[in-house]
């Protein structure tokens, strides 16, 4: 895993690599399997990226049975030895965005309230995650997402470590990590520590910023909606023009 190009470079936008095998889904699906890939395949809650190889439209990334399926549009025969892949970029970057904005903010509300979030999803307009609280006020989120803001203008680091299960206890982990054997951790030195396997820019400025749009309850958590980076600027933009045909009607 952790020789994969995603994990070695997660700001990778190009690479080469050679095609292993091609294969069709029961469901007519063709997909290439390669020796590497930077295309990063839907898991723990970042949907998966996009792009091309040559000039074949990657459109859905899988990583199943141990091996990462890239389904294509056309025949994926007609790939063959060693082929150029290229990622959307501006797909892979916003998810980055979004997913290490949920770290900062998950470890501000468990800074400031001991509150955790207990799920995570990484919508395509708006990012949800669930926090383990009867309710949050409205000091309580501006707070949070202060906090959370902070750290971006700080510019702090965003580290990733490859560790085993023995070398757990050595870190302050803000949860129990899921998985067994090689465990990767994202770290926000002096913030935040967590076992992820998703992809996230180098530092906490890439994130931008972020803002809560909102909350509401859900199976006795609450549910707090937030976006970062571009999304926000996206936001600010839609709702200018919903408050300007409002002020025409």
């Amino acid at each position: 895993m952790k020789e994969l190009l995603y994990y070695q470079d997660a700001m990778q936008r190009e690479f080469t690599a050679t095609v292993v095998r091609t294969g069709i889904e029961d469901d007519g699906r063709q997909y290439v399997v390669l020796s590497n890939t930077a295309f990063y395949p839907t898991g723990g809650g970042q949907p998966y990226d996009t792009g091309t190889l040559n000039n074949t439209n990657v459109i859905d990334v899988e990583k199943i049975n141990e091996e990462i399926r890239h389904y294509i549009e056309g025949d994926a025969s007609t790939l063959s030895g060693e082929v150029h892949g290229t990622l959307n970029w501006q797909r892979r970057f916003d998810h980055m965005q979004q997913h290490a904005g949920q770290h900062i903010l998950t470890a501000a509300f468990v800074e400031l309230f001991d509150a955790q979030t207990v799920s995570f999803h990484l919508g395509s307009e708006q990012v949800t995650i669930d926090i383990a609280v009867d309710s949050l006020s409205k000091e309580q989120l501006a707070a949070a997402e202060a906090r959370a803001n902070d750290i971006i203008l700080e510019n702090r680091p965003i580290e990733t470590k490859w560790i085993t299960e023995q070398e757990l206890s050595n870190y302050n982990l803000r949860k129990e990590v899921a998985v067994t054997g090689e465990i990767r951790l994202v770290i926000i030195p002096d913030f935040d520590y967590n076992g992820c396997g998703g992809t996230h820019p180098t530092s906490t400025g890439h994130v931008s910023a972020i803002k809560i749009l909102g909350t509401e309850k859900m199976k006795g958590n609450v549910r707090v909606s937030f976006v970062c980076g571009q999304r926000v600027l996206a936001e600010l933009a839609m709702r200018k023009t919903v408050l300007a045909d409002v002020a025409k009607q």
